[in-house]
């Protein structure tokens, strides 16, 4: 038989108004209290309508959320975040992905303007002024993940992915004195692909090494377009030495592609990625990347978004996340020097 809050009440000792406040997460609850109604509510397996509290709070305790893809490690970080952030706050997510532009504003339309979600954390790999205009328009507050610098006066959390790129890349010319380095570079229109590539054309500048444009290969963030470019990019007239390959997705392909033509890793090429997804642990050699604290781009987000959400105000607020060097065996290090 179902419990319901009468029964949580009764037990308890305390009013039915009050344990529907502590479900609602209002402050005027004394701690000792709340702490005793959650332990007789455990006990019994009381679940909340949230029907219920949402239509006597006139919220839904759901948060929107838009990300560019659900495929692949980086993404289910970020939601793996997210989740586990709203779950302790008691509310609820309900997670979208923008497989196309249309799907992408008729899902931004749906959450900024229908009662469905109270907020709304958006990720977006371009913003355009269609999109900039519903924002602005909307009610309901957003909180951004990784947007670019075009869109001004926002929350926005996000990775130094230039720093990042820039470390992995100085790593390769200082620790290895490699000359030939190339690129497998990210979608042009995403912003963390486009920072970089700016930390790699910077570590190549500063320190005094030949930019070969021929060296430079576009990607797609996927296991297959690192696959792909890593075939042609081995075959050039001058064959890198290394390469700084955008993401791990890629870095994958790129070793998938490797053991097929038998080249040698970091034998006849070094390898390097970016993000430290969980799968690059157990490649042979082991990855040299970029640690990217994805989780905590999720949770950063909710924590900050249900701050604006309780204080019914929002000022402008970025935060940089920085990223970490991993070294591995791929770039050409020794296990025994990074153990």
């Amino acid at each position: 038989m179902k419990v319901d809050i009468k029964e949580v009440a009764k037990r308890s000792g305390y009013s039915i108004a009050t344990v529907s406040r502590v479900y609602s997460n209002v402050e005027m609850v004394k701690s000792s209290t709340k702490q005793k109604i959650l332990k007789i509510a455990d006990e019994l397996n009381y679940i909340p309508n949230p029907i219920a509290r949402s239509l006597s709070k006139q919220s839904t305790d759901t948060i929107g959320v838009i990300l560019p893809d659900l495929f692949g490690e980086f993404f289910m970080d970020i939601i793996h975040g997210i989740d586990e952030e709203a779950y302790k706050q008691n509310r609820f997510v309900i997670v979208s992905s923008s497989h196309s532009k249309r799907n992408f504003l008729e899902t931004l339309v749906e959450f900024m303007g229908s009662g469905r979600v109270d907020g709304v954390i958006l990720m977006a790999s371009q913003i355009d002024e269609m999109v900039t205009k519903i924002i602005k328009k909307s009610k309901r507050p957003i909180v951004f993940i990784n947007a670019g610098d075009e869109l001004k006066n926002i929350v926005n959390f996000k990775i130094n992915n230039y720093e990042g790129a820039f470390g992995i890349v100085e790593h390769l010319i200082l620790a290895h004195k490699y000359k030939k380095i190339g690129l497998i570079k990210g979608p042009d229109d995403n912003y963390d692909a486009i920072e970089r590539t700016k930390g790699y054309y910077k570590a190549l500048t500063q320190y005094e090494q030949i930019i070969n444009e021929d060296l430079i290969l576009p990607g797609d963030f996927l296991v297959e377009g690192g696959y792909n470019s890593f075939k042609k990019i081995i075959k050039r007239k001058q064959k890198p030495d290394a390469i700084f390959i955008a993401n791990d997705m890629m870095a994958i392909g790129a070793y998938q592609a490797a053991e097929e033509m038998g080249i040698d890793i970091p034998g006849e090429v070094a390898i390097v990625g970016f993000d430290d997804i969980y799968l690059s642990q157990f490649l042979i050699p082991r990855l040299t990347t970029v640690h990217v604290p994805i989780s905590d781009l999720g949770s950063r987000a909710v924590n900050y978004l249900l701050s604006i959400m309780q204080s019914k105000s929002s000022k402008p607020y970025v935060e940089i996340l920085p990223t970490t060097l991993v070294i591995g065996e791929s770039c050409g290090c020794k296990k025994e020097n990074y153990n």
